[in-house]
């Protein structure tokens, strides 16, 4: 099945703007991260890049801007990795809602 890059939708879609609180913790989070992505660098045996990669997925949650560049930067990518992120996204989300859903259950 071929696909050309302009119809796969953006990686990171464009949601409604976040309480100030909720992104202030991204930010934290993103920090967090991009300190472990430093000591990764530091210490042989741990990667950084990983901790890199959520750090600026946290905050492309909390600014608009990351999460437009991000997405620019995803086009990039050849078309079986972006096929291949939304599958792990999807997954992901699928995974989330199951587990929203079993405890809505138990607990209700």
């Amino acid at each position: 099945m071929s696909t050309s890059e302009g119809q796969l939708p953006d990686l990171l879609p464009q949601k409604d703007r976040k309480p100030a609180l909720l992104r202030l913790l991204w930010v934290a989070g993103a920090l967090v991260f991009f300190a472990l992505g430093v000591v990764g660098w530091l210490v042989p045996v741990v990667t950084g890049v990983p901790f890199y990669i959520v750090g600026f997925l946290l905050l492309a949650g909390a600014s608009e801007r990351v999460r437009l560049w991000l997405n620019r930067v995803e086009k990039n990518f050849p078309i079986h990795w972006r096929w291949k992120l939304r599958y792990l996204l999807k997954q992901w989300r699928d995974k989330r809602e199951r587990r929203k859903d079993e405890d809505a259950a138990a607990g209700g």
